[in-house]
């Protein structure tokens, strides 16, 4: 029951003496609601002061580190160059795989170290499995078999910024689209959760479509959950263990009630069958 905008308004209500005021609720988690409010007060009202701004960028870029500059800054009401800034100012020890951009697409973050790894491990570790040495490179095990074909063919593991590399890369496009019948593509890796993520945001049907956004945003959201998990549950204070352990077995079921919904829409499902299993 926090105010997140209307501060000002409710001080005055209450000096004037009334009993009620008009308000619409927000019901999403804290983080993003705390990104809705520095947008409002960016665009009406008291505009916040610079340093105000420069706070909240802040304060978003820790708890939406995949975010693009361009998101971050059109959120705080700053130019992408001083977000980037204080991005290279406040840098954690572990960078994100992937950053989100405006457009809802998720790009990895220094690609090419991320191959000169895979490669690392390869070559270590030659037995080892494309969705393991992806895991630990964070890259898309796609990605890494293009790596490994490099490597067995003498090349160097980043390819050149050539027609060659565009090549590649027009291959690795063809093998990542989804297939006709909405299936996963060739080589796609089902346990890979930041590189479904990734695919989901590429798809223009649900990146043009409002339910389709708020998918992308609540997996987005557990994304960001995954990667910051021990952090996230190190801040649960102990008398609200059994709580918020409640609340997550809920959400649990809920996603679980979804995919058996989303399950029955695929063409040529048995739902007679899925009743009974």
């Amino acid at each position: 029951m926090a105010i997140l905008d209307g501060v000002h308004r409710f001080h005055a209500a209450h000096l004037r003496g009334d009993t009620d005021i008009a308000v619409r609720f927000c019901d999403e988690p804290l983080e993003q609601a705390f990104v809705h409010t520095v947008r409002e007060n960016v665009r009406h009202g008291l505009p916040l002061t610079h340093p105000d701004r420069t706070a909240a960028a802040a304060r978003i870029l820790r708890t939406h580190p995949h975010w693009s500059d361009r998101s971050v800054a059109r959120a705080a009401g700053l130019s992408p160059k001083s977000v980037a800034e204080l991005r290279k100012g406040a840098r954690q020890a572990t960078d994100p795989m992937h950053r989100l951009g405006r457009d809802g697409r998720l790009r990895p973050v220094d690609a090419d170290e991320r191959r000169r790894r895979a490669a690392e491990i390869l070559r270590s570790a030659p037995d080892s499995s494309l969705r393991e040495v992806g895991r630990r490179a964070g890259i898309s095990p796609s990605t890494v078999r293009d790596v490994k074909r490099r490597i067995e063919n003498g090349q160097e593991p980043v390819p050149e910024r050539d027609g060659e590399s565009r090549g590649a890369a027009r291959r690795k496009e063809e093998e990542e689209k989804p297939s006709k019948g909405g299936e996963s593509a060739r080589g796609t890796d089902l346990s890979d959760f930041p590189a479904l993520v990734k695919r989901l945001c590429h798809e223009p049907s649900l990146r043009n479509s409002a339910d389709g956004r708020l998918l992308l945003r609540l997996l987005d959201l557990h994304l960001v959950a995954q990667q910051s998990a021990a952090r996230i549950t190190a801040a649960v204070p102990a008398h609200q263990i059994a709580t918020v352990a409640v609340a997550a077995a809920r959400c649990r079921q809920i996603w679980h009630e979804m995919a058996a919904e989303v399950e029955s829409n695929r063409p040529g499902h048995d739902a007679t069958a899925a009743t009974k299993n």
